[in-house]
């Protein structure tokens, strides 16, 4: 139950961000998956490394958060350009309980 990690962590996005580590390690054969990677003064959340060369950004935010979407957006574009990437990832966790399933 989410609700029960949750409960001692100060920091909210710890939980979620754990959980989506936890899925990449079991999934990501032959590479691995940097937390916090630093790039020049920011950190992107995670970056998969895979291969000689390969490397994906994934930036991950609450919802709740405000402007949470524009700001996400914005970090992973220039964390993707500073990896010489085309493209990243902004996985948005969504844990307000009234949200319908399909709009989350």
């Amino acid at each position: 139950n989410g609700e029960i990690v949750l409960r001692g962590i100060s920091y909210q996005e710890a939980a979620p961000h754990l959980v989506f580590m936890g899925y990449l390690q079991r999934i990501v054969d032959g590479g691995r998956v940097d937390r916090e990677f630093a790039l020049g003064t920011q950190r992107a959340d995670l970056v998969i490394h895979y291969g000689k060369t390969q490397k994906e950004v994934i930036e991950l935010k609450l919802v709740q958060a405000p402007k949470a979407v524009e700001r996400g957006l914005r970090q992973v574009s220039e964390y993707a350009r500073r990896l010489g990437r085309d493209k990243g990832y902004l996985i948005l966790f969504d844990r307000e309980a009234t949200t319908p399933w399909e709009e989350r």
